[in-house]
């Protein structure tokens, strides 16, 4: 027997509950689940033959740490984490099901976070996308267009951007200065100069200063052209709400 056509298709998510049960329902009924406070529903695990491939990506807003299957997903995670409009997040804590050719498939996406009161379902573009990873999101469309989720595909940095980010994200929580410090350091940068330049002129130490201010450019109080390597020479500049 033929498939049903995509806009006849059942889909279920499958996920953890609070309590550990594995829970599995149409997605018309999964709008008020709170997967981005949830367990992954199967943790990562190493490929054949490595010690280990997972890696773990923090996420500031709540304190959690997002266990992830990937380098490609961990970047995703940290662009996540310097979003303001991002708080809760989970990586992994669902799965829709559906039959396709009379064989079940299923899609995981990479994280479910809450963005501005609205929950969103996020995947990580793969490096080469087939006609499974269409056929995906497709799918993904319908169920989220039922639950009220918001979709989001996400391509990891790469190049320059990603030495940007993992700089400013090994800053995100400075170390040794007082809180003091960075308002004094933000008063600086009120017309464009290099770091290097304003962290002398606030009177701090240079490297802890340096940190601070690459800190601040990560929670975007400061500002630079994040298309250009990052350096004590980088020049920066105070954002509108600075």
């Amino acid at each position: 027997m033929p498939d049903a056509p995509l806009d006849q298709q059942v889909i279920t998510v499958c996920y953890l509950d609070r309590f550990g049960r594995r829970r599995e329902l149409p997605v018309e009924q999964a709008s008020p689940v709170p997967f981005e406070q949830l367990a992954p529903l199967q943790m990562p695990v190493p490929y054949p033959g490595r010690q280990s491939f997972v890696t773990k990506a923090w996420a500031s807003a709540t304190g959690q740490s997002l266990a992830c299957g990937s380098l490609r997903q961990q970047r995703c995670a940290m662009l996540l984490d310097r979003d303001p409009e991002v708080a809760a997040r989970s990586a992994g804590p669902m799965e829709l099901h559906w039959t396709r050719d009379g064989c079940v498939q299923s899609l995981r996406p990479d994280f479910v976070a809450l963005r501005a009161g609205r929950r969103e379902v996020i995947c990580v573009q793969p490096e080469e996308s087939t006609d499974a990873w269409h056929a995906g999101q497709e799918l993904l469309a319908r169920a989220s267009a039922v639950a009220g989720w918001r979709v989001l595909v996400m391509r990891p940095p790469d190049g320059v951007e990603l030495d940007n980010l993992k700089l400013l994200y090994a800053a995100r929580s400075p170390q040794q200065l007082f809180p003091d410090d960075a308002e004094a350091l933000a008063r600086h940068f009120t017309s464009a100069r290099t770091i290097r330049s304003g962290v002398l002129a606030a009177g701090l130490p240079t490297f802890a200063g340096i940190d601070l201010a690459y800190h601040l450019i990560w929670k975007r109080r400061l500002h630079t052209d994040m298309t250009r390597l990052l350096t004590p020479s980088s020049t920066a500049w105070l954002g509108e709400d600075g």
